[in-house]
């Protein structure tokens, strides 16, 4: 007797999975904006790097999240 592999759920299917995006970017906006409030680091992915866009480019933690 040979042990099937389960099904891989497909996302669209699974409320759970459904729901983590919209969290993360919700989740990255906050942070955004508590960094920009309290005058913290605010650290993001850009070009393959992480790099501070708070202190003197605090303007920029407001700006939209790249796509």
């Amino acid at each position: 007797m040979t042990a099937s592999k389960p099904k891989p759920t497909s996302p669209s299917r699974d409320p759970d999975l459904l729901k983590v995006s919209p969290a993360l970017r919700r989740a990255a906006q906050n942070a955004r904006e508590l960094a920009l409030r309290t005058g913290t680091p605010c650290h993001v992915w850009r070009d393959g790097k992480m790099v501070n866009i708070g202190g003197r480019d605090q303007a920029r933690c407001r700006a939209r999240p790249r796509r």
